[in-house]
């Protein structure tokens, strides 16, 4: 009876590490499949950081040159000013001019 409890023993063991080991390639079988997903995550998230660094490069170039062309604006609005100013005297000027004719 005690050989025929141990051979049992011996069966049951046999067949749990068969259990064992096909459980231990379910588990490399899923860690790999996990690992397509994480490559591909570290990629998409490199691309990701490249993109938003060159999009933080041309967003500070555009404020930048806008940044200038608000200032040559400026300029143009002042030199425009000016030239009204300007006109203005001269027109008085010649009016005068031609009153004292």
């Amino acid at each position: 009876m005690l050989k025929r409890n141990k051979l049992e023993l011996e069966h049951v063991n046999e067949a749990l590490k068969c259990e064992k080991l096909k459980a231990e390639e379910e588990a490399l079988a899923l860690c790999k499949d996990l690992d397509i997903p994480k490559d591909l995550m570290n990629t998409r998230e490199e691309v990701f950081d490249t993109d938003l660094s060159r999009l933080k490069s041309e967003s500070l170039d555009l404020k930048l040159r806008l940044e200038s062309l608000v200032s040559e604006n400026n300029q143009l609005l002042e030199k425009a000013h000016k030239a009204k100013f300007d006109l203005t005297e001269n027109r008085r000027w010649n009016s005068s001019s031609e009153t004292l004719d």
